[in-house]
Protein backbone atom coordinates (compact mmCIF):
# COMPACT_ATOMS: atom_id res chain seq x y z
CA UNK A 1 0.00 0.00 0.00
CA UNK A 2 1.45 3.19 -1.05
CA UNK A 3 2.55 5.49 2.52
CA UNK A 4 0.41 8.80 1.46
CA UNK A 5 -2.69 6.08 1.65
CA UNK A 6 -1.77 4.74 4.83
CA UNK A 7 -1.19 8.31 6.28
CA UNK A 8 -4.79 9.09 5.05
CA UNK A 9 -6.28 6.81 6.68
CA UNK A 10 -4.36 7.09 10.48
CA UNK A 11 -5.51 10.61 9.95
CA UNK A 12 -8.85 9.92 9.68
CA UNK A 13 -8.11 7.87 13.07
CA UNK A 14 -6.47 10.72 14.87
CA UNK A 15 -9.20 12.87 14.07
CA UNK A 16 -11.99 11.08 16.09
CA UNK A 17 -11.93 11.05 20.09
CA UNK A 18 -10.99 7.43 19.78
CA UNK A 19 -7.87 8.17 18.13
CA UNK A 20 -6.19 7.69 22.23
CA UNK A 21 -6.84 3.97 22.29
CA UNK A 22 -5.09 1.07 21.35
CA UNK A 23 -5.29 -0.37 17.93
CA UNK A 24 -5.09 -4.03 17.89
CA UNK A 25 -4.82 -4.79 14.03
CA UNK A 26 -5.56 -3.64 10.55
CA UNK A 27 -8.34 -4.86 8.29
CA UNK A 28 -7.59 -6.72 5.16
CA UNK A 29 -9.59 -7.22 1.99
CA UNK A 30 -8.46 -10.66 -0.53
CA UNK A 31 -9.79 -13.60 -2.50
CA UNK A 32 -10.08 -15.63 0.67
CA UNK A 33 -10.84 -13.41 3.45
CA UNK A 34 -13.99 -10.85 1.64
CA UNK A 35 -15.46 -8.01 3.24
CA UNK A 36 -19.51 -8.01 3.46
CA UNK A 37 -21.74 -6.39 5.41
CA UNK A 38 -21.72 -9.29 8.15
CA UNK A 39 -17.89 -10.02 8.27
CA UNK A 40 -14.67 -9.07 7.62
CA UNK A 41 -11.27 -10.18 8.62
CA UNK A 42 -8.37 -8.11 10.53
CA UNK A 43 -4.61 -9.04 10.66
CA UNK A 44 -3.56 -9.04 14.44
CA UNK A 45 -1.12 -6.74 16.07
CA UNK A 46 1.44 -9.67 16.86
CA UNK A 47 1.59 -8.09 20.41
CA UNK A 48 -1.87 -7.94 21.51
CA UNK A 49 -4.01 -10.76 23.31
CA UNK A 50 -7.59 -11.55 21.96
CA UNK A 51 -9.67 -14.25 21.94
CA UNK A 52 -13.20 -15.10 20.24
CA UNK A 53 -16.24 -13.18 21.78
CA UNK A 54 -14.08 -9.86 22.19
CA UNK A 55 -15.70 -7.09 20.64
CA UNK A 56 -13.50 -4.62 18.59
CA UNK A 57 -14.65 -1.54 16.58
CA UNK A 58 -13.59 -0.20 13.38
CA UNK A 59 -14.10 2.90 11.59
CA UNK A 60 -16.78 3.25 8.25
CA UNK A 61 -18.48 4.81 6.27
CA UNK A 62 -19.19 8.34 6.82
CA UNK A 63 -17.28 8.98 10.13
CA UNK A 64 -19.44 5.74 11.69
CA UNK A 65 -18.34 3.14 13.63
CA UNK A 66 -18.88 -0.25 12.77
CA UNK A 67 -19.14 -2.75 16.05
CA UNK A 68 -18.43 -6.46 15.85
CA UNK A 69 -17.36 -9.74 17.70
CA UNK A 70 -14.75 -12.18 16.65
CA UNK A 71 -15.35 -15.51 15.94
CA UNK A 72 -12.61 -17.13 15.10
CA UNK A 73 -8.59 -16.79 15.08
CA UNK A 74 -6.00 -18.50 12.57
CA UNK A 75 -2.47 -18.36 11.68
CA UNK A 76 -1.96 -18.13 7.76
CA UNK A 77 0.90 -17.51 5.66
CA UNK A 78 1.11 -14.54 3.45
CA UNK A 79 4.34 -13.94 0.97
CA UNK A 80 7.08 -11.78 3.13
CA UNK A 81 6.92 -8.01 1.52
CA UNK A 82 2.92 -7.91 3.25
CA UNK A 83 4.44 -9.44 6.34
CA UNK A 84 6.82 -6.60 6.72
CA UNK A 85 4.34 -3.67 5.68
CA UNK A 86 2.03 -5.26 7.98
CA UNK A 87 4.71 -5.40 10.66
CA UNK A 88 6.20 -1.74 9.60
CA UNK A 89 2.33 0.30 9.47
CA UNK A 90 1.87 -1.19 13.58
CA UNK A 91 5.10 1.55 13.74
CA UNK A 92 2.94 4.59 12.85
CA UNK A 93 0.08 3.57 15.20
CA UNK A 94 1.60 5.03 18.43
CA UNK A 95 4.20 4.12 21.52
CA UNK A 96 2.40 0.68 22.60
CA UNK A 97 3.90 -1.20 19.72
CA UNK A 98 7.54 -2.92 20.60
CA UNK A 99 9.29 -2.89 17.24
CA UNK A 100 10.95 -6.23 16.24
CA UNK A 101 15.06 -5.88 16.34
CA UNK A 102 14.32 -6.39 12.31
CA UNK A 103 11.89 -6.41 9.70
CA UNK A 104 14.01 -8.82 8.04
CA UNK A 105 13.58 -11.23 10.58
CA UNK A 106 9.83 -11.35 10.86
CA UNK A 107 7.90 -14.67 10.17
CA UNK A 108 6.13 -14.67 7.38
CA UNK A 109 3.09 -15.86 9.18
CA UNK A 110 0.37 -13.91 10.75
CA UNK A 111 -2.72 -13.98 13.20
CA UNK A 112 -6.24 -13.45 11.18
CA UNK A 113 -9.56 -12.67 12.98
CA UNK A 114 -12.95 -12.72 11.96
CA UNK A 115 -15.21 -10.85 13.03
CA UNK A 116 -19.51 -11.14 12.40
CA UNK A 117 -20.57 -7.73 12.45
CA UNK A 118 -23.42 -7.08 14.74
CA UNK A 119 -24.25 -3.33 14.56
CA UNK A 120 -23.10 0.46 13.35
CA UNK A 121 -23.96 3.65 15.03
CA UNK A 122 -25.46 5.31 11.97
CA UNK A 123 -25.98 8.45 10.70
CA UNK A 124 -28.48 11.27 11.32
CA UNK A 125 -31.18 11.78 8.78
CA UNK A 126 -31.24 15.16 8.28
CA UNK A 127 -34.96 14.82 7.13
CA UNK A 128 -36.54 12.88 9.35
CA UNK A 129 -34.01 13.52 12.15
CA UNK A 130 -33.72 9.41 13.04
CA UNK A 131 -30.67 7.54 13.15
CA UNK A 132 -30.14 5.36 10.00
CA UNK A 133 -27.85 2.20 10.77
CA UNK A 134 -25.46 1.56 7.74
CA UNK A 135 -25.00 -1.80 6.63
CA UNK A 136 -22.05 -1.20 4.83
CA UNK A 137 -18.81 -3.37 4.19
CA UNK A 138 -15.55 -2.64 5.96
CA UNK A 139 -12.67 -1.03 3.60
CA UNK A 140 -9.27 -2.26 3.87
CA UNK A 141 -6.73 -0.62 5.75
CA UNK A 142 -8.25 0.63 8.49
CA UNK A 143 -7.49 0.26 12.27
CA UNK A 144 -9.28 -2.16 14.41
CA UNK A 145 -9.50 -1.62 18.54
CA UNK A 146 -11.61 -2.97 21.11
CA UNK A 147 -15.12 -1.72 21.61
CA UNK A 148 -15.80 1.00 24.36
CA UNK A 149 -18.42 -0.22 27.08
CA UNK A 150 -20.87 2.24 25.23
CA UNK A 151 -20.23 0.56 21.99
CA UNK A 152 -21.24 -2.94 22.91
CA UNK A 153 -24.37 -1.73 24.34
CA UNK A 154 -25.23 0.03 21.89
CA UNK A 155 -24.67 -3.12 19.90
CA UNK A 156 -27.20 -5.19 21.50
CA UNK A 157 -29.71 -3.00 22.06
CA UNK A 158 -29.29 -1.94 25.91
CA UNK A 159 -30.00 1.38 25.69
CA UNK A 160 -33.91 0.95 24.26
CA UNK A 161 -34.79 -1.57 26.62
CA UNK A 162 -37.33 -0.65 28.60
CA UNK A 163 -36.82 -3.31 31.44
CA UNK A 164 -33.59 -4.75 31.57
CA UNK A 165 -33.37 -7.32 33.46
CA UNK A 166 -29.40 -8.05 34.06
CA UNK A 167 -28.36 -11.72 32.83
CA UNK A 168 -24.57 -11.63 33.64
CA UNK A 169 -21.43 -10.01 32.54
CA UNK A 170 -19.17 -9.95 29.78
CA UNK A 171 -15.25 -10.07 30.27
CA UNK A 172 -12.90 -8.57 27.43
CA UNK A 173 -9.41 -9.72 26.78
CA UNK A 174 -8.47 -6.06 27.85
CA UNK A 175 -9.31 -6.26 31.49
CA UNK A 176 -12.82 -4.31 30.53
CA UNK A 177 -15.88 -5.36 32.16
CA UNK A 178 -19.76 -4.69 30.32
CA UNK A 179 -23.34 -5.79 31.80
CA UNK A 180 -25.48 -7.94 29.53
CA UNK A 181 -29.23 -6.93 29.82
CA UNK A 182 -31.86 -8.33 28.97
CA UNK A 183 -35.06 -6.78 28.06
CA UNK A 184 -38.24 -7.95 30.17
CA UNK A 185 -40.16 -8.61 26.37
CA UNK A 186 -37.02 -11.02 25.43
CA UNK A 187 -38.02 -13.38 28.77
CA UNK A 188 -41.44 -12.80 28.84
CA UNK A 189 -43.20 -12.22 25.55
CA UNK A 190 -45.14 -12.07 23.31
CA UNK A 191 -42.75 -11.96 20.61
CA UNK A 192 -39.62 -14.06 22.55
CA UNK A 193 -39.87 -16.09 25.93
CA UNK A 194 -38.77 -19.11 27.75
CA UNK A 195 -35.33 -20.05 28.88
CA UNK A 196 -33.44 -23.15 28.39
CA UNK A 197 -29.92 -24.26 30.07
CA UNK A 198 -28.07 -26.72 28.54
CA UNK A 199 -23.70 -28.44 29.34
CA UNK A 200 -22.49 -30.82 31.14
CA UNK A 201 -22.73 -31.30 34.54
CA UNK A 202 -21.11 -29.38 36.83
CA UNK A 203 -21.42 -26.22 34.64
CA UNK A 204 -23.32 -24.04 37.07
CA UNK A 205 -26.22 -24.93 34.44
CA UNK A 206 -28.96 -24.64 37.65
CA UNK A 207 -26.98 -21.51 39.61
CA UNK A 208 -27.08 -19.33 36.47
CA UNK A 209 -30.68 -20.15 35.88
CA UNK A 210 -31.39 -18.87 39.89
CA UNK A 211 -29.00 -16.36 38.99
CA UNK A 212 -31.34 -14.99 35.95
CA UNK A 213 -34.36 -15.50 38.54
CA UNK A 214 -33.15 -13.66 41.26
CA UNK A 215 -32.20 -10.43 39.00
CA UNK A 216 -35.77 -10.72 37.40
CA UNK A 217 -37.59 -10.98 40.74
CA UNK A 218 -35.70 -8.39 42.51
CA UNK A 219 -35.97 -5.85 38.98
CA UNK A 220 -39.96 -7.03 38.71
CA UNK A 221 -40.54 -6.72 42.10
CA UNK A 222 -39.16 -3.13 42.98
CA UNK A 223 -41.31 -1.67 40.05
CA UNK A 224 -43.36 1.51 41.18
CA UNK A 225 -47.09 1.65 40.74
CA UNK A 226 -48.76 2.38 37.80
CA UNK A 227 -45.97 1.51 35.87
CA UNK A 228 -45.96 -1.96 33.68
CA UNK A 229 -45.34 -5.21 35.90
CA UNK A 230 -46.55 -2.88 39.29
CA UNK A 231 -48.26 -6.00 40.50
CA UNK A 232 -45.16 -7.95 41.05
CA UNK A 233 -44.15 -11.54 40.23
CA UNK A 234 -44.36 -14.89 41.66
CA UNK A 235 -41.92 -18.00 41.46
CA UNK A 236 -42.49 -21.79 41.22
CA UNK A 237 -39.53 -23.48 42.01
CA UNK A 238 -39.01 -27.70 41.44
CA UNK A 239 -36.49 -28.89 43.36
CA UNK A 240 -35.38 -32.10 41.36
CA UNK A 241 -31.73 -32.68 42.87
CA UNK A 242 -31.33 -33.48 46.58
CA UNK A 243 -31.69 -30.56 48.65
CA UNK A 244 -30.30 -28.00 46.18
CA UNK A 245 -33.32 -25.05 46.32
CA UNK A 246 -34.07 -25.87 50.00
CA UNK A 247 -31.63 -22.89 51.33
CA UNK A 248 -32.75 -19.92 49.06
CA UNK A 249 -34.29 -18.02 51.48
CA UNK A 250 -30.98 -17.71 53.81
CA UNK A 251 -28.25 -15.48 52.58
CA UNK A 252 -24.57 -16.09 53.31
CA UNK A 253 -22.60 -14.22 55.35
CA UNK A 254 -20.75 -11.36 54.55
CA UNK A 255 -17.29 -13.21 54.49
CA UNK A 256 -18.39 -16.18 52.67
CA UNK A 257 -19.10 -14.22 49.34
CA UNK A 258 -16.19 -13.73 47.40
CA UNK A 259 -15.17 -10.03 46.36
CA UNK A 260 -14.97 -10.27 42.96
CA UNK A 261 -18.84 -11.55 43.62
CA UNK A 262 -19.63 -8.88 45.53
CA UNK A 263 -18.29 -6.08 42.66
CA UNK A 264 -20.13 -7.79 39.78
CA UNK A 265 -23.31 -7.80 41.94
CA UNK A 266 -22.99 -3.81 42.67
CA UNK A 267 -22.08 -2.96 39.19
CA UNK A 268 -25.21 -5.11 37.65
CA UNK A 269 -27.37 -3.05 39.99
CA UNK A 270 -28.39 -6.24 42.06
CA UNK A 271 -28.98 -6.24 45.71
CA UNK A 272 -26.85 -9.13 47.93
CA UNK A 273 -29.74 -10.54 49.12
CA UNK A 274 -31.33 -14.30 49.42
CA UNK A 275 -34.68 -14.83 47.94
CA UNK A 276 -37.65 -14.03 50.37
CA UNK A 277 -41.40 -14.98 51.31
CA UNK A 278 -40.44 -18.50 50.88
CA UNK A 279 -43.09 -21.24 51.50
CA UNK A 280 -41.17 -25.03 50.99
CA UNK A 281 -43.50 -27.65 49.87
CA UNK A 282 -42.33 -31.16 51.26
CA UNK A 283 -43.42 -34.35 50.23
CA UNK A 284 -45.26 -36.44 52.92
CA UNK A 285 -43.54 -39.21 54.59
CA UNK A 286 -44.72 -42.68 55.70
CA UNK A 287 -45.05 -41.52 59.26
CA UNK A 288 -46.74 -38.39 58.31
CA UNK A 289 -43.83 -35.90 58.69
CA UNK A 290 -41.68 -34.36 55.56
CA UNK A 291 -39.59 -36.43 53.32
CA UNK A 292 -36.99 -34.53 52.50
CA UNK A 293 -32.90 -34.38 53.18
CA UNK A 294 -33.68 -30.86 54.62
CA UNK A 295 -36.71 -29.31 56.86
CA UNK A 296 -36.85 -25.27 56.32
CA UNK A 297 -38.12 -22.99 58.82
CA UNK A 298 -41.12 -22.37 56.54
CA UNK A 299 -42.90 -25.59 55.17
CA UNK A 300 -45.92 -27.03 54.69
CA UNK A 301 -46.47 -31.12 53.80
CA UNK A 302 -48.32 -31.90 50.97
CA UNK A 303 -50.28 -34.60 50.19
CA UNK A 304 -53.42 -35.88 47.82
CA UNK A 305 -56.92 -36.96 48.57
CA UNK A 306 -58.70 -38.62 45.54
CA UNK A 307 -61.29 -35.42 45.74
CA UNK A 308 -57.92 -33.18 45.31
CA UNK A 309 -57.31 -34.51 42.04
CA UNK A 310 -60.68 -36.35 40.47
CA UNK A 311 -60.74 -34.26 37.67
CA UNK A 312 -56.78 -34.69 36.51
CA UNK A 313 -56.01 -38.52 36.91
CA UNK A 314 -54.78 -38.56 33.18
CA UNK A 315 -51.88 -36.99 35.09
CA UNK A 316 -50.80 -40.46 37.00
CA UNK A 317 -50.47 -42.06 33.19
CA UNK A 318 -47.18 -41.07 31.71
CA UNK A 319 -47.72 -43.49 28.57
CA UNK A 320 -50.06 -42.70 25.64
CA UNK A 321 -51.08 -46.00 24.96
CA UNK A 322 -52.54 -46.12 28.64
CA UNK A 323 -54.01 -42.62 28.53
CA UNK A 324 -55.65 -43.52 25.78
CA UNK A 325 -56.73 -47.23 26.87
CA UNK A 326 -58.25 -45.36 30.59
CA UNK A 327 -59.27 -42.09 29.45
CA UNK A 328 -63.01 -43.13 29.12
CA UNK A 329 -63.07 -44.42 32.87
CA UNK A 330 -61.25 -41.11 33.79
CA UNK A 331 -63.64 -38.75 31.61
CA UNK A 332 -66.55 -40.85 33.61
CA UNK A 333 -65.24 -40.46 37.08
CA UNK A 334 -64.73 -36.41 35.92
CA UNK A 335 -68.18 -35.60 34.69
CA UNK A 336 -69.69 -38.35 37.36
CA UNK A 337 -68.12 -36.61 40.26
CA UNK A 338 -69.49 -37.22 43.05
CA UNK A 339 -68.79 -40.83 42.12
CA UNK A 340 -71.99 -43.35 42.99
CA UNK A 341 -72.11 -46.80 43.51
CA UNK A 342 -75.27 -48.81 42.73
CA UNK A 343 -76.33 -48.15 46.04
CA UNK A 344 -76.27 -44.82 46.31
CA UNK A 345 -72.74 -44.69 48.23
CA UNK A 346 -70.31 -42.04 47.52
CA UNK A 347 -67.15 -42.74 46.91
CA UNK A 348 -65.21 -40.79 48.47
CA UNK A 349 -61.15 -42.22 48.87
CA UNK A 350 -58.65 -43.64 46.67
CA UNK A 351 -59.29 -47.36 48.83
CA UNK A 352 -63.04 -47.22 47.70
CA UNK A 353 -61.83 -46.31 44.15
CA UNK A 354 -60.07 -49.50 43.88
CA UNK A 355 -62.96 -51.38 44.80
CA UNK A 356 -65.55 -49.30 42.53
CA UNK A 357 -66.55 -51.49 39.54
CA UNK A 358 -69.78 -50.27 38.67
CA UNK A 359 -68.55 -48.09 35.53
CA UNK A 360 -71.28 -48.33 32.44
CA UNK A 361 -70.37 -51.21 29.92
CA UNK A 362 -69.64 -48.13 27.22
CA UNK A 363 -66.71 -46.62 29.27
CA UNK A 364 -65.44 -49.77 30.38
CA UNK A 365 -63.49 -53.15 29.34
CA UNK A 366 -61.85 -56.21 31.29
CA UNK A 367 -58.54 -54.65 30.34
CA UNK A 368 -59.17 -51.17 30.99
CA UNK A 369 -60.51 -51.24 34.48
CA UNK A 370 -57.32 -53.82 35.31
CA UNK A 371 -54.89 -51.33 33.93
CA UNK A 372 -56.47 -48.62 35.91
CA UNK A 373 -56.53 -49.78 38.98
CA UNK A 374 -53.34 -51.38 39.14
CA UNK A 375 -51.80 -48.51 38.58
CA UNK A 376 -53.73 -46.38 41.19
CA UNK A 377 -52.72 -48.83 43.81
CA UNK A 378 -48.82 -48.54 42.44
CA UNK A 379 -49.23 -45.01 43.09
CA UNK A 380 -50.76 -45.41 46.23
CA UNK A 381 -47.14 -46.96 47.70
CA UNK A 382 -45.80 -43.71 47.93
CA UNK A 383 -47.09 -42.22 50.88
CA UNK A 384 -48.08 -38.51 49.27
CA UNK A 385 -51.44 -40.18 48.09
CA UNK A 386 -53.52 -40.27 51.06
CA UNK A 387 -57.54 -41.30 51.66
CA UNK A 388 -57.55 -38.55 54.08
CA UNK A 389 -55.01 -35.79 55.12
CA UNK A 390 -54.35 -35.06 58.93
CA UNK A 391 -50.82 -32.97 58.47
CA UNK A 392 -50.20 -32.74 55.53
CA UNK A 393 -52.22 -30.37 52.77
CA UNK A 394 -52.51 -29.84 48.93
CA UNK A 395 -50.48 -27.39 46.93
CA UNK A 396 -52.84 -26.52 44.18
CA UNK A 397 -55.27 -24.74 46.29
CA UNK A 398 -52.28 -22.35 47.56
CA UNK A 399 -50.84 -22.29 43.42
CA UNK A 400 -54.69 -21.05 42.70
CA UNK A 401 -54.42 -18.41 45.29
CA UNK A 402 -51.14 -17.43 44.42
CA UNK A 403 -50.11 -13.38 45.24
CA UNK A 404 -47.63 -10.91 44.09
CA UNK A 405 -43.80 -12.19 45.52
CA UNK A 406 -44.59 -15.07 46.65
CA UNK A 407 -42.55 -17.93 45.70
CA UNK A 408 -42.89 -21.50 46.40
CA UNK A 409 -40.32 -24.41 46.40
CA UNK A 410 -41.89 -27.17 46.26
CA UNK A 411 -39.42 -30.34 46.96
CA UNK A 412 -40.17 -33.18 44.58
CA UNK A 413 -36.42 -35.02 45.00
CA UNK A 414 -36.95 -37.82 47.06
CA UNK A 415 -40.11 -39.17 45.24
CA UNK A 416 -40.15 -42.88 44.88
CA UNK A 417 -40.38 -43.17 40.72
CA UNK A 418 -40.12 -40.70 38.29
CA UNK A 419 -43.55 -41.29 37.39
CA UNK A 420 -44.74 -39.79 41.01
CA UNK A 421 -42.45 -37.13 39.96
CA UNK A 422 -44.11 -36.11 36.81
CA UNK A 423 -47.56 -36.02 37.93
CA UNK A 424 -46.61 -33.41 40.58
CA UNK A 425 -44.98 -31.15 37.87
CA UNK A 426 -48.34 -31.90 35.83
CA UNK A 427 -50.22 -31.05 38.58
CA UNK A 428 -48.88 -27.88 39.47
CA UNK A 429 -48.47 -26.52 35.75
CA UNK A 430 -52.27 -27.53 35.07
CA UNK A 431 -53.15 -25.77 38.17
CA UNK A 432 -51.50 -22.78 36.48
CA UNK A 433 -52.65 -22.99 32.86
CA UNK A 434 -56.48 -23.07 34.68
CA UNK A 435 -55.60 -19.94 36.38
CA UNK A 436 -56.01 -18.27 32.97
CA UNK A 437 -59.11 -20.26 31.77
CA UNK A 438 -61.68 -17.74 30.82
CA UNK A 439 -64.04 -20.10 32.98
CA UNK A 440 -62.07 -18.41 35.91
CA UNK A 441 -62.24 -14.89 34.87
CA UNK A 442 -65.50 -14.18 36.09
CA UNK A 443 -65.26 -15.11 39.67
CA UNK A 444 -65.94 -11.66 41.07
CA UNK A 445 -68.69 -11.12 38.23
CA UNK A 446 -70.48 -14.25 39.69
CA UNK A 447 -70.43 -12.96 43.39
CA UNK A 448 -68.55 -15.25 44.45
CA UNK A 449 -67.37 -15.57 48.34
CA UNK A 450 -63.48 -15.74 49.43
CA UNK A 451 -63.98 -19.48 50.19
CA UNK A 452 -64.99 -20.11 46.73
CA UNK A 453 -62.66 -17.80 44.88
CA UNK A 454 -60.12 -19.68 46.76
CA UNK A 455 -60.90 -22.84 45.72
CA UNK A 456 -62.00 -21.77 42.03
CA UNK A 457 -59.22 -19.48 41.48
CA UNK A 458 -58.19 -15.74 41.79
CA UNK A 459 -59.45 -13.59 38.78
CA UNK A 460 -57.58 -13.19 36.60
CA UNK A 461 -56.85 -9.06 37.10
CA UNK A 462 -55.42 -10.54 40.85
CA UNK A 463 -52.76 -12.66 39.68
CA UNK A 464 -49.43 -11.49 39.48
CA UNK A 465 -48.25 -9.92 36.01
CA UNK A 466 -45.60 -12.76 36.31
CA UNK A 467 -44.86 -16.04 37.39
CA UNK A 468 -41.64 -17.56 36.58
CA UNK A 469 -41.73 -21.55 36.81
CA UNK A 470 -37.95 -23.66 37.33
CA UNK A 471 -37.77 -27.30 36.36
CA UNK A 472 -34.34 -28.85 36.37
CA UNK A 473 -33.48 -31.87 34.39
CA UNK A 474 -36.51 -31.21 31.95
CA UNK A 475 -35.69 -34.12 30.00
CA UNK A 476 -36.99 -36.58 32.37
CA UNK A 477 -40.57 -34.51 31.99
CA UNK A 478 -40.49 -33.65 28.26
CA UNK A 479 -38.02 -36.30 26.63
CA UNK A 480 -37.06 -37.04 23.36
CA UNK A 481 -39.94 -38.82 21.09
CA UNK A 482 -40.39 -39.29 17.39
CA UNK A 483 -41.47 -35.81 15.94
CA UNK A 484 -45.14 -36.26 15.30
CA UNK A 485 -45.47 -38.82 18.45
CA UNK A 486 -48.25 -37.63 20.54
CA UNK A 487 -47.56 -35.94 23.58
CA UNK A 488 -48.60 -37.40 27.16
CA UNK A 489 -50.88 -35.49 29.56
CA UNK A 490 -48.01 -34.34 31.11
CA UNK A 491 -45.99 -33.04 28.26
CA UNK A 492 -48.89 -31.12 27.31
CA UNK A 493 -49.31 -29.16 30.39
CA UNK A 494 -45.73 -28.04 29.73
CA UNK A 495 -46.32 -27.51 26.02
CA UNK A 496 -49.15 -25.09 27.09
CA UNK A 497 -47.32 -23.06 29.44
CA UNK A 498 -44.24 -22.79 27.05
CA UNK A 499 -47.13 -21.90 24.43
CA UNK A 500 -49.85 -19.75 26.74
CA UNK A 501 -47.21 -18.00 28.64
CA UNK A 502 -46.08 -15.59 25.88
CA UNK A 503 -49.41 -14.02 26.37
CA UNK A 504 -49.88 -14.04 29.92
CA UNK A 505 -46.59 -13.50 31.01
CA UNK A 506 -45.41 -17.16 32.52
CA UNK A 507 -41.63 -17.77 31.96
CA UNK A 508 -40.73 -21.10 31.82
CA UNK A 509 -36.57 -21.31 33.11
CA UNK A 510 -35.81 -25.12 32.35
CA UNK A 511 -32.38 -26.71 32.06
CA UNK A 512 -30.44 -29.68 31.18
CA UNK A 513 -27.24 -31.48 30.01
CA UNK A 514 -28.36 -32.20 26.51
CA UNK A 515 -30.92 -30.86 24.22
CA UNK A 516 -31.13 -33.64 22.11
CA UNK A 517 -32.54 -35.82 25.28
CA UNK A 518 -35.74 -33.51 25.13
CA UNK A 519 -38.27 -33.40 22.75
CA UNK A 520 -37.52 -31.11 19.66
CA UNK A 521 -40.87 -29.50 19.68
CA UNK A 522 -40.17 -27.68 22.98
CA UNK A 523 -37.08 -26.66 21.75
CA UNK A 524 -37.99 -25.01 19.08
CA UNK A 525 -41.06 -22.60 21.45
CA UNK A 526 -37.82 -21.35 23.81
CA UNK A 527 -36.32 -18.41 22.17
CA UNK A 528 -33.21 -17.70 25.01
CA UNK A 529 -30.93 -20.54 24.88
CA UNK A 530 -27.51 -20.40 27.39
CA UNK A 531 -24.71 -23.32 27.16
CA UNK A 532 -22.27 -24.03 29.15
CA UNK A 533 -19.73 -26.43 28.25
CA UNK A 534 -20.67 -29.58 25.82
CA UNK A 535 -19.00 -32.45 23.95
CA UNK A 536 -18.23 -31.87 19.96
CA UNK A 537 -20.65 -35.40 19.34
CA UNK A 538 -23.75 -33.55 21.25
CA UNK A 539 -23.21 -30.25 18.96
CA UNK A 540 -23.70 -32.17 16.45
CA UNK A 541 -27.01 -33.74 16.64
CA UNK A 542 -29.41 -33.15 14.11
CA UNK A 543 -30.88 -29.79 14.23
CA UNK A 544 -31.15 -29.44 17.95
CA UNK A 545 -28.09 -26.74 17.93
CA UNK A 546 -29.01 -25.15 14.30
CA UNK A 547 -29.07 -22.01 15.86
CA UNK A 548 -25.12 -21.33 16.22
CA UNK A 549 -22.82 -21.76 13.07
CA UNK A 550 -19.62 -24.45 12.93
CA UNK A 551 -17.40 -21.46 14.77
CA UNK A 552 -19.28 -21.32 17.97
CA UNK A 553 -20.24 -25.02 18.26
CA UNK A 554 -15.76 -25.63 18.51
CA UNK A 555 -15.83 -22.87 21.60
CA UNK A 556 -18.47 -24.04 23.08
CA UNK A 557 -16.50 -27.39 23.50
CA UNK A 558 -13.51 -25.20 24.83
CA UNK A 559 -15.49 -23.54 27.62
CA UNK A 560 -14.15 -23.10 31.03
CA UNK A 561 -16.47 -24.14 34.31
CA UNK A 562 -18.70 -21.19 34.50
CA UNK A 563 -18.26 -19.41 30.96
CA UNK A 564 -21.87 -19.30 29.25
CA UNK A 565 -22.64 -18.75 25.51
CA UNK A 566 -25.75 -16.96 24.93
CA UNK A 567 -28.25 -17.06 21.95
CA UNK A 568 -31.69 -14.85 21.60
CA UNK A 569 -33.16 -13.62 18.17
CA UNK A 570 -32.52 -10.12 19.77
CA UNK A 571 -28.76 -10.74 19.32
CA UNK A 572 -27.44 -10.99 15.82
CA UNK A 573 -24.82 -13.21 17.30
CA UNK A 574 -24.13 -15.38 20.16
CA UNK A 575 -22.55 -13.69 23.19
CA UNK A 576 -20.09 -15.05 25.86
CA UNK A 577 -20.95 -14.42 29.55
CA UNK A 578 -20.13 -14.93 33.02
CA UNK A 579 -21.93 -14.80 36.22
CA UNK A 580 -21.34 -13.52 39.78
CA UNK A 581 -21.76 -17.01 42.53
CA UNK A 582 -25.01 -16.47 44.89
CA UNK A 583 -25.37 -15.06 47.85
CA UNK A 584 -27.95 -16.70 49.19
CA UNK A 585 -26.91 -20.81 50.70
CA UNK A 586 -26.90 -23.92 48.00
CA UNK A 587 -26.09 -26.68 50.18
Amino acid sequence: MPRNRKSRLNSTFTSTKYASQKHIGKTIVSLYHPSTIDYYWFLVNPNTILNTFDFVTVNNLQNTRTIGIIQDLTVEVIDASTTSYFYESFLHDGPDYQQPSSISTVPHDVIIAKVAIIGNTGIMDPINHELISLNFPVRAGNNVRFSTKDEVLFSMGVPKMGTPIPAGLIKMSNGVQIPVSLDLTYLAGPDTAHVNVSGISGNSKSSYVLFLLQSAYQKLSNIKDGQKGSKGVSIILFNTKEDDLLYIDQKKKSKDIDKKAKAALKYLGLDIAAFDNVTYFLPRGRDGEPNSLYIPNVFKTYSFELQDIYDRLDLLFSHPRDQYEISPLTNYILESWPLKDTNDKIISNWTELCSFVDYPESVMSRSSLQIFISHIQRFRRSPIFVDRKVKSTYFGNKIKDIRPNDIFVIDISLLPSLEVQRFIIGDVLKNINELYSARYSSNKKNGLDKKQQASNNLPISELPNYILIFLDEINRFIPKSHHLQEFNSVSEEIMKVIIGGRSRGNILFSAQQFKSATDYRFQENIDLHVFGKLGTSELETGSYYSMIDTSIRKNIARLEKGELIMVHPAFRHPVKIWFPTSSYKRK
